[in-house]
């Protein structure tokens, strides 16, 4: 009887895969019958590394590399499906039409300044703007942060980003009052000149909206060809800075003021990151090379600007004259300052000097509409002032109080120093019925929204209460 042939075993492990049984069909050998077909051995090992895969799917192992892969097996592979791609072009259509894109409007804006008042931040940051403004117009210099590109936001500011003052910080870490500042323009008005006349003789003592600096500044006129070719270099000991570069001096001016709102938050700590993962302290004034890291070969900013939306790379410091300003059709002396067409009442609420110095007046219409709101108090006032001292005066006289008031109010008529009663304006405030992420600050873009679309966070499910 001729030998059996013995099949070789296709799993890696006789422990972990058992020995499958035999096929039955006969494999013989040399010695009689007629050799195996192709489909003889095709089918042998069919049977044999499904009794493998089985075993191995049963024990926990894993498949042998390179064997013909049947459907429901888990393969690893990196494509994406159709499905998955149909997925995301809905998901991004559904995002594209429902979320909205612009969040809030003026008139919210400017219901929720007079309902709640602005964030500390933000009037530190105007604070400091309207300091700018009224220096520009006592000196008749205008220092401004302008993009050089179209801003991709649209209605954005075309003329500047940023008004700067003495308390605006460079790159190299010092305010403008350390760098080299023109003191005053040739190319101004005579009103600006004659507003100026006080003040450069004081140039080097100190002032209400920013400090001056003591030195560097030149009590000579410049004109404009000077002006456009002004460096300001840093006046301080040990700095390399060659010329005053402005970079955001808070969260707020890169679209990042959530991060003020952190328990942990600290002013003095923050400063503008370059793509490198440093801020631009780490960076060197004058090459702006990286001194922590070797591979950065010159400050990348990795935020945007809160106005433009363009990189920090896409703006420059620029110094004009108010004549230039002119006759380029830019804003000037009152309609520089920062609210210039806001409601009075706004600006009041935000900045600190309003007038600017006593050089802005509030409006007609505001005082007389002021006027006429203090007018019923004042009235009042003066009706209990006069009813109030005869009263008196019979109590002491006759030992009893005077009941005028209240015998007026028992026959119907009303009192003389009730006040008229509260009624709505036609045009009632809007309820803004917002919830915010508790992780961020951030409103919530849709009331059926589930995630933060700042940070990503679920959003908490209110309590159903069953009535």
């Amino acid at each position: 009887m001729p030998p059996k042939t013995t099949l070789p075993s296709c799993s890696t492990s006789r422990a972990a895969a058992p020995c499958p049984q035999r096929s039955s069909l006969p494999i013989r050998g040399d010695g009689g019958g007629a050799p195996p077909t192709a489909a003889q051995s095709s089918l042998v090992r069919g049977s044999l590394t499904t009794a493998t895969k089985t075993a191995s799917t049963r024990d926990g192992g894993t498949l042998v590399p390179g064997g013909a892969s049947t459907y429901g097996d888990i393969v690893e592979s990196d494509m994406v499906h159709d499905e998955i791609r149909e997925l995301g072009t809905q998901v991004k259509s559904m995002i594209a039409q429902h979320l909205p894109r612009h969040g809030t409007s003026e008139e919210q804006v400017m219901w929720g300044v007079r309902q709640f008042g602005p964030s500390k931040e933000s009037r530190q940051v105007l604070n400091k703007e309207n300091d700018a403004a009224r220096l520009a117009w006592e000196t008749g210099v205008y220092c401004i942060w302008r993009c050089l590109e179209k801003p991709r936001l649209r209605g954005a500011n075309e003329d500047f980003c940023c008004r700067i003052g003495y308390r605006h910080v460079c790159f190299c870490g010092h305010p403008l009052a350390a760098h080299t500042t023109p003191s005053c323009a040739a190319n101004s008005s005579a009103a600006a000149q004659g507003s100026r006349g006080q003040d450069t003789v004081a140039c080097g003592g100190g002032s209400e909206h920013g400090n001056r600096p003591s030195c560097g500044s030149s009590t000579a006129p410049v004109t404009d060809v000077q002006l456009s070719q002004w460096k300001g270099r840093c006046e301080e000991v040990g700095c390399s800075c060659a010329r005053y570069r402005y970079i955001p001096n808070t969260p707020l001016e890169i679209g990042e003021g959530w991060l003020t709102r952190r328990a942990n938050w600290k002013a003095s700590e923050w400063c503008a990151k370059c793509r490198c993962g440093h801020g631009h302290k780490a960076h060197d004034p004058k090459t702006m090379r990286c001194k922590s890291c070797g591979g950065c070969s010159g400050f990348t900013s990795a935020f945007l600007c809160v106005v433009c939306d363009l990189p920090w790379e896409a703006h420059e410091t620029v110094w004009e004259s108010e004549g230039v300003r002119v006759s380029d059709g830019h804003p000037v002396c009152e309609a520089y300052a920062p609210l210039a067409g806001i409601d009075w009442d706004v600006r009041e609420a935000v900045l600190t000097d309003v007038t600017m110095g006593g050089r802005i007046e509030p409006s007609a219409t505001y005082l007389a509409l002021k006027q006429r709101a203090s007018a019923p108090c004042a009235l009042a006032d003066k009706t209990t002032s006069e009813t109030t001292a005869p009263s008196a005066s019979r109590s002491i006289a006759c030992g009893r109080p005077s009941s005028t008031a209240a015998t007026k109010s028992r026959e119907g008529r009303p009192s003389a120093n009730v006040l008229p009663a509260i009624t709505a304006t036609p045009a009632a405030d809007p309820i803004l019925d917002v919830e915010y992420c508790r992780f961020c600050a951030t409103v919530y873009k849709r009331p059926e929204a589930k995630f933060c679309a700042q940070c990503g966070q679920p959003r908490p499910q209110r309590a159903i209460k069953l009535r």
